[in-house]
């Protein structure tokens, strides 16, 4: 939880969802990133494993980025 508020207060969101459709153990993630008046989306991926997965990588690409 408190990777997600420190990437909160760095202008960053992270949406992960099961990849429902086309294959429910499948996690896709979005990163947004605040701007002056909404969010835009900075990255798209899929294939994760699970959320854990793609939580962990989204903190790493966030950090690189800040």
């Amino acid at each position: 939880m408190d990777e997600l508020r420190i990437m909160l207060k760095k202008g960053y969101w992270v949406q992960v969802s099961p990849m429902a459709r086309t294959n429910p153990e499948e996690w896709i993630l979005a990163i947004y990133k605040k701007g002056k008046k909404n969010w835009t989306t900075e990255t798209c991926k899929s294939g994760f494993n699970s959320p854990e997965e793609a939580y962990e990588w989204a903190f790493k690409e966030v950090n690189e980025r800040s």
